[in-house]
C-alpha cells in the first residue's frame, strides 16, 4: 500500500518571515519581560538616592556681583602722576586670579573672623596643630566655599558662595566683594601715598638745592661786582680815555708815560675780560636756577594733585548686587534630585534590561525560533491557570470542556487550522510532538491538541511513547495497561494481542469489538494508547511500525499524535521521527534555552524528520506579542474579557 503524502509546510522563503529588527514594540516587550530587573534597579537607585539625600547636609547658595570700572586710574611712577588706562581682558583675568588667591582669602577670613566659626574651626577631636596650620586650614575651606567667574567679555564678576549656614553664605559672598573693593581702594591709596612721600622727598631736596643755587648766585654777584650795573660803562669809559691818552703820548714821544698808560690799558682790558666771563657765568647760573625752579614748581604741582587725589580715590569696582540670606537650601533639592535620579535610574534600568535580554539565552518570541531553526512558530498556547481550593491546574481535557472559547483553546485551534490547511493533500496525518528537555509541556500540548481536534469532530488517537514518564497517560488520569510496541508492529490489526496475557484473558470475557479492546477512549473521538517500556528500539520493529502499524491506524483516525521522550534526553524521538509525517517541537516560553532548541532541531533534521514547526507553550498573553497565529489574543478585548478563564 502506498503511504499517504507527507505533510510539508510551504517553503519558509515564500512564507512570511518574522521581522528580526528591533522596533518600539520589541523594546516594550523586552521591558515587560525584564520588568522585575528594571523595577529592582529603579527601586535600588531611588532608595540609595533617598538615603543619600536624607544623610547629606543642606547647603545654601548666595551670589554677589562686582562690576569693574571701565577705566582704571594708576600712578605713573616714572612721571609721578596719575594716568588712566582702559580695563582689558588681561586685567580682568588678573583680578579674577587675585580673587582666587590665598592672600586675598586670608584677608576675607580676617574680615569675617572665620576662626570663630564652628564650621571653619578645627573639630575638638582633631590633632593639635600650629597657628599657621590652623590658618592655612581655614583659608583652604574658605577658598573651597566660594567661586568667582564672569560671563563672556563682561566686566561683571559674579561671586558664588556655598556653605551649610545661610547667614554665613551671604556673609562670605558679600565679604569677598567688600574685601575686594576695600583692598583695591587701600592698594590704590597706598600707592598714591607712596608717590606723595616720594614727591615730598624730591621737593625737599629740590628746595634745598634751589636755596644753595641762589646763595651761590648772590655770592658770585657780590664777588664779581656784578651787582654794580655801572661798572661796565665805567670800564669802557676808562678804556677809551686811556687809549686816547696813549695815542697823545705816542705822538709826543714820551716813552715813560706811554709804558705806564699801556699798563693801565692792559689792566682795564683784563678787568673787562673778567667782567665778561663773570657775566657769562652769571647767565649760566641763572638759567640753571630757572630750570631748577621750573622743576620745583612742577613737582610741587604734582604733589598738590596727588594730595588732592588722596581724598578722592576713584573706586576700581562697584558692589552692584548684594547677596541676600537664602531662605531655601540649594542642595539637596529633593524634588529635582529625585527626578534626575529617577531619570538616571530609568536609563540604567533600560540598559540593564537590554543587557539581561542579550545575556538571556532563552526563547521568547517566534523571531527567536526562526533565527535559531528557520522554522515557523505555528502557534502559542497560554498557561493553564490554577484554580480551586488547593490552587491546582485542572487536567487539559477538563479545562477544554469547561471553557471551550478560552484563549488556551483558541491557541490550539490556531495550530489545528494551520495543520488542516497544510494537510489538505494528505488523507490523514501522523504528528509527533516532542521537546528539548522534560517539563516543557509536550505531553500537555499533545493531549490538548488531541482534545481540541476531537471537539472539532476529528477522530484522534494519542500514542504515548514516553515510556519513562507516561506524560499523556498521567495527564489523562487513566489507569491503562501499557501495550507492547513490538506486538503492535507484529499484529497491527489485532489489538487484543498488543497487551500482556493477563489483559488479553480479561478482554476475552468482554463482549466488545476486538479493535475497541486496545485504545482507551478519553472523550468522544479521542483515544489513547500507552506503550510500555521496552528494550532497545529494534530497527526492524520500527520499520514494521512504519510500514504496517501506521497504515492500519490511518484507516481509523484523522489525526495520530505521537508523544515521545525529549530529544536531548533519549534518542527515541529521533527514531520515532521517521515514522511521523511531521514533527512539532514544543518550546516553553521563557524557559527553553536557545542552544537546546537549536540542537533539538539539528538532531531531528539529521535523522530525516520533517518539521511542522514549533509551538510556544506556557505563554503569558499579556506579556508576549506576536505577529503570527493567535497574536491578536494578547491585547484584544476578548482576552481582557476571558483572561481570568485562561
Amino acid at each position: 500500500m502506498t503511504a499517504p503524502e507527507r505533510l510539508i509546510l510551504r517553503d519558509p522563503e515564500t512564507a512570511h518571515q518574522p521581522n528580526a529588527t528591533l522596533d518600539f514594540t520589541g523594546l516594550l516587550l523586552i521591558l515587560r519581560r525584564q520588568a522585575k530587573i528594571a523595577a529592582f534597579v529603579i527601586v535600588a537607585v531611588m532608595g540609595a538616592a533617598a538615603l543619600y539625600l536624607e544623610s547629606v547636609n543642606e547647603r545654601y547658595v548666595a551670589r554677589a556681583t562686582l562690576v569693574l570700572t571701565p577705566i582704571e586710574t594708576r600712578v605713573d611712577h616714572t612721571a609721578s602722576q596719575l594716568e588712566s588706562y582702559d580695563v582689558s581682558h588681561s586685567i580682568v583675568e588678573t583680578e579674577l586670579d587675585v580673587l582666587r588667591s590665598r592672600d586675598f582669602a586670608a584677608n576675607v577670613a580676617e574680615r569675617l573672623l572665620l576662626a570663630r566659626e564652628p564650621s571653619f574651626a578645627p573639630s575638638s577631636d582633631a590633632p593639635p596643630m600650629s597657628d599657621a596650620m590652623r590658618r592655612a586650614q581655614i583659608i583652604d575651606k574658605l577658598r573651597a566655599s566660594y567661586s568667582v567667574f564672569r560671563s563672556g567679555e563682561s566686566l561683571a564678576i559674579e561671586i558664588k558662595a556655598e556653605t551649610e549656614d545661610p547667614e554665613l553664605t551671604a556673609a562670605i559672598a558679600n565679604g569677598v566683594a567688600e574685601t575686594y573693593i576695600d583692598r583695591a581702594e587701600l592698594d590704590q591709596r597706598q600707592e598714591i601715598e607712596r608717590s606723595i612721600a616720594l614727591l615730598e622727598t624730591r621737593v625737599e631736596k629740590m628746595s634745598a638745592n634751589l636755596s644753595a643755587m641762589e646763595m651761590e648766585l648772590v655770592n658770585f654777584l657780590r664777588v664779581n661786582s656784578l651787582d654794580d650795573t655801572d661798572i661796565l660803562d665805567r670800564l669802557l669809559g676808562q678804556r677809551i680815555r686811556t687809549m686816547n691818552i696813549l695815542d697823545t703820548l705816542e705822538r709826543d714821544a714820551r716813552q715813560s708815560d706811554v709804558e705806564r698808560n699801556r699798563a693801565v690799558l692792559a689792566d682795564i682790558e683784563d678787568r673787562l675780560r673778567e667782567h665778561t666771563s663773570a657775566s657769562l657765568t652769571l647767565d649760566r647760573m641763572q638759567r640753571a636756577l630757572e630750570l631748577e625752579q621750573t622743576r620745583y614748581q612742577a613737582a610741587t604741582t604734582r604733589l598738590n594733585e596727588l594730595e588732592t587725589q588722596l581724598d578722592f580715590v576713584p573706586p576700581r569696582a562697584r558692589h552692584v548686587s548684594v547677596a541676600q540670606v537664602p531662605v531655601e537650601a540649594a542642595w539637596p533639592n529633593t524634588k529635582v534630585a529625585l527626578a534626575l535620579c529617577f531619570l538616571a535610574a530609568s536609563i540604567l534600568a533600560f540598559v540593564t534590561a537590554l543587557l539581561f535580554e542579550a545575556l538571556n539565552r532563552r526563547v521568547w518570541t517566534e523571531t527567536d525560533v526562526y533565527r535559531l531553526t528557520g522554522l515557523r512558530n505555528v502557534g502559542s498556547v497560554p498557561r493553564i491557570p490554577r484554580s480551586g481550593f488547593l490552587w491546582r491546574r485542572p487536567p487539559p481535557l477538563k479545562f477544554l470542556s469547561t471553557d471551550p472559547r478560552s484563549v488556551f483553546n483558541e491557541g490550539l485551534r490556531g495550530v489545528l487550522t494551520l495543520w488542516m490547511n497544510a494537510a489538505r493533500s494528505s488523507r490523514s496525518t501522523v504528528l509527533m510532538v516532542t521537546s528539548s528537555l522534560p517539563n516543557e509541556g509536550k505531553s500537555t500540548v499533545a493531549l490538548s491538541l488531541a482534545g481540541s481536534a476531537a471537539r472539532d469532530g476529528l477522530r484522534v488517537l494519542v500514542v504515548d511513547l514516553d515510556v519513562h514518564q507516561d506524560g499523556v497517560t498521567a495527564l489523562a488520569r487513566e489507569k491503562h495497561t501499557a501495550a507492547s510496541l513490538e506486538a503492535m508492529a507484529k499484529y497491527p490489526d489485532t489489538p487484543q494481542k498488543w497487551y500482556p496475557s493477563d489483559h488479553r484473558t480479561a478482554s476475552r470475557s468482554t463482549s466488545v469489538d476486538d479493535f475497541e479492546i486496545g485504545p482507551k477512549t478519553l472523550a468522544h473521538g479521542l483515544e489513547l494508547i500507552s506503550v510500555g517500556a521496552q528494550g532497545r528500539l529494534n530497527p526492524n520493529v520500527l520499520e514494521d511500525v512504519r510500514d504496517k502499524l501506521i497504515p492500519e491506524l490511518r484507516k481509523h483516525y484523522d489525526l495520530i499524535l505521537l508523544d515521545t521522550p525529549p530529544v536531548l534526553v533519549l534518542n527515541d524521538a529521533c527514531r520515532f521521527g521517521r515514522m511521523a509525517d511531521t514533527v512539532l517541537i514544543v518550546v516553553r516560553w521563557g524557559q527553553t534555552k536557545c542552544d537546546n532548541l537549536r540542537e533539538t532541531h539539528d538532531r531531528l533534521k539529521r535523522n530525516g524528520s520533517v518539521m511542522f514547526g514549533t509551538i510556544l507553550n506556557d505563554v503569558d498573553p499579556r506579556k508576549q506579542y506576536q505577529d503570527k497565529t493567535g497574536a491578536y489574543l494578547g491585547g484584544s478585548a476578548y482576552t481582557r474579557h476571558t483572561f481570568g478563564k485562561v
